[in-house]
């Protein structure tokens, strides 16, 4: 199965964002991304509603558009109407012989599938391209990080952050083992990255008009 990327109603930075990440997406890996509008609280589907335990309604938009792409993947897979729970460790439960991810910001969110016979776990995570905070850059960067890729530069810190959480949803489900993150080392130089688990990662990213990370094993 070849690639693939869809987007629904996405603000005028969509068309860019499809295509860096038409650019990227591995082989046999289907992405989705979707602005986050008013009102789409309404696409959660009756038991995806019951099992996220929140009353927010950022994050119940969220939910809902993030969970209306990933649907729209699986039925592409001939899962149709597939309700997506979270589970009570907080990760989304796919269909079986399905690995899956979940991931938004305030203004997109985006969804990544693929068949379990072909990748052991995937992960994905969206963050705006800019700077990440200088008090939370501490917290991420450790001593083996390799950020010398000069497709990142001042954003670096940034797409570290958005790698080690898209990393971790990869593995979670994998080692049902809580990852801090200098329990993750990042080499964006050749896109690869290594737990405390043993676990071998792969990364593909874009930077623009997002930051978002794609993790495989």
């Amino acid at each position: 199965m070849s690639s693939s990327v869809d987007s629904c109603s996405l603000p005028s930075e969509g068309e860019a964002l499809t295509e860096a990440l038409s650019a990227v997406v591995p082989r046999g890996v289907s992405v989705g991304c979707c602005a986050i509008h008013s009102g789409d609280e309404a696409l959660l589907l009756a038991e995806e509603r019951q099992s996220i335990q929140t009353n927010n309604p950022k994050r119940l938009k969220a939910s809902g558009a993030v969970r209306h792409i990933a649907r729209g993947l699986l039925a592409e897979r001939g899962r149709n109407e597939f309700q997506i729970l979270r589970a009570p460790t907080g990760e989304p439960i796919w269909p079986d012989g399905i690995v899956g991810s979940l991931a938004h910001d305030d203004e997109v969110a985006v969804a990544a599938v693929g068949n379990a016979a072909d990748f052991q776990g995937l992960g994905i995570d969206v963050e705006p391209a800019v700077p990440l905070p200088i008090d939370i850059q501490s917290l991420v960067r450790i001593s083996t990080d390799k950020t010398g890729n000069e497709r990142v530069s001042d954003l670096s810190d940034r797409v570290l952050f958005c790698a080690k959480e898209a990393i971790y949803k990869a593995v979670y489900p994998l080692d049902r083992v809580i990852l801090n993150y200098d329990d993750i080392s990042v080499d964006l130089t050749t896109q690869t990255a290594t737990t405390v688990m043993g676990r071998d990662v792969q990364l593909v990213f874009c930077i623009s008009p997002r930051i978002i990370v794609l993790a495989f094993l």
